[in-house]
Formats: C-alpha cells, structure tokens, sequence
C-alpha cells in the first residue's frame, strides 16, 4: 500500500464508523420490530409457551447492539477527531476546505467542484497536492 492510499484510508475511517454505525441502528431497529411482533402464547402445559424465549432471545440481541452501538459512536467520534487535526495541519485553506469536504461531509467529487466553483479535474489536482503536503508534514513530524 502507497503512502496516498494509506492516507486515504486513514481520512476514509470515519465514513467506515458512519456506516458501521448505519448498519447497527438498522439491526436495532429491526430488533425491535421483530419483537413488537410477538406475542405471548398461554398454555396450560409445563413450562407454558414458547414466545417467552423468543422476546428474551431478542431483547437480549436487542442489548448486545446497543453496546455495539454505543463502541461504533466512541470510534467514530475518535476517527473524527483525528481527521480533523491531520485536515488542519495542512496551511492552504482550500485544500483543507476540499479535505473537510470529501472526507468529514462525505461528498462526491462533482458536488465538490460545483459548490467551489472548480472543475471536476482541477478538484482531483488539488485534492493530490493535499495528500501530497499531508504526507510531508507527517513525515516532517517524525
């Protein structure tokens, strides 16, 4: 892996939590659907019926999101942060504006280039020389 696409990963990670997370509150939502769902069923038999097990096997499920939730919001949240300080490091304002952009509002490139102003190509130029002056403040750092 190139130094540039180790920087991309690093400045992607927040958009993997965002989804990570994404994901999570859709299984918690569907959890919680599923156990809206169910109904208790009364028997006179040993042991009664079985939906009991049903509504805790899901409620537990239910609980064991909600901490994984709670685990991808603190990741998220830290993988925000240091995006934002590595974004910062970089003097150009413009290159910091089409780095915040990009990677912390998750816009596509075209989206980009109008709101600035820039042509598609021209964004992607200076979109390199962002990566390229953050590799070598990181290296001046070291």
């Amino acid at each position: 892996m190139t130094d540039n696409d180790a920087l991309k990963k690093k400045l992607k990670s927040a958009w993997v939590w965002q989804k990570q997370l994404e994901a999570d509150l859709q299984m918690l939502q569907d959890l919680r659907d599923l156990a809206q769902q169910i109904t208790p069923v009364y028997s006179l038999a040993p042991g009664g019926g079985g939906s009991n097990d049903k509504l805790g096997g899901t409620v537990a499920k239910m609980a064991d999101v909600k901490i994984t939730i709670q685990n991808d919001i603190k990741m998220l949240t830290e993988a925000l942060a240091a995006m934002r300080e590595l974004i910062k490091m970089l003097d150009d304002e413009k290159l910091q504006l089409i780095l915040f952009k990009r990677y912390l509002n998750y816009q596509r490139w075209e989206v980009i280039a109008a709101d600035l102003g820039y042509s598609w190509q021209y964004i992607h130029k200076m979109h390199s020389k962002a990566l390229q002056k953050l590799k070598e403040e990181i290296e001046c750092e070291y």
